[in-house]
């Protein structure tokens, strides 16, 4: 006797029945951390910038100084934010109640960080006057660019995974701790084999925006790494 199969259509779940790391709380001290070390990147590449380019390119030069000093603004401000934040929710922390850090401050500071990427990338690859850099000068600046662009995202895609509804990614589960939540250092592999390898990874992209994130940071490290490859390999020794 035939027996017919009926297909279970599949069933679908609320934001709320995702496995609770999905809305997993980004860790302020954590980015608080990571923004010190691009603002310090940020900081030395932006004067070595200034000194290779030799004032190519004074037209931009207002706009080039407005951008660093909103990233410096917006660095302080969640800086001092953050600790308070801490220092008021740490009571809630201790008792599971805290809902995390509002993440506006984060994001408007994390466009104006990639702007400053974009920046730095965009003189150094269109300024004539880089002629003139050294090899080694212009290695220290590819290392800083690449460090800071895959810090940077790092940080984009834990905020996503955070805040969108439904998580960004699926992980693969640690073997030791398969409950265990994303933590910053699984966001900054990701970021890392995605800048490196200009492919997708063995992470799963669960949103479309994620996906055209991982696209613009494919393309800067694309840049990065031919173009400025290129002039190294022209410059003087």
């Amino acid at each position: 006797m035939n027996e017919s199969v009926v297909p279970v259509p599949p069933i679908s779940r609320d934001a709320s029945e995702l496995p609770e790391h999905r809305r997993h709380p980004v860790s302020i001290l954590v980015f608080g951390a990571v923004i010190v070390v691009v603002q310090i990147m940020d900081f030395v590449l932006g004067r070595r910038v200034e000194v290779i380019v030799n004032g190519g390119v004074s037209g931009n030069s207002d706009f080039i100084k407005a951008l660093s000093l909103a990233g410096d603004f917006l660095f302080v401000v969640v800086v001092i934010v953050g600790l308070g934040h801490a220092i008021h929710h740490h009571s809630k922390v201790a008792k599971g109640q805290d809902k995390g850090f509002p993440p506006a401050l984060l994001v408007v500071y994390l466009v104006i960080a990639t702007l400053n990427v974009l920046q730095n990338m965009s003189l150094l690859v269109v300024t004539p006057t880089l002629q003139n850099a050294s090899q080694t000068g212009l290695i220290i600046d590819l290392g800083l660019l690449f460090a800071s662009n895959m810090l940077i995202f790092s940080l984009w895609y834990m905020l996503a995974d955070a805040y969108l509804t439904g998580g960004a990614f699926d992980f693969p589960p640690d073997a030791l701790r398969p409950d265990d939540p994303p933590r910053w250092v699984d966001y900054l592999s990701l970021s890392f084999n995605t800048q490196s390898t200009f492919g997708p990874t063995l992470e799963g992209v669960r949103r479309r925006p994620v996906k055209v994130l991982m696209m613009l940071q494919t393309s800067l490290s694309l840049v990065v790494l031919v173009v400025l490859i290129a002039r190294i390999i022209k410059a003087p020794v």
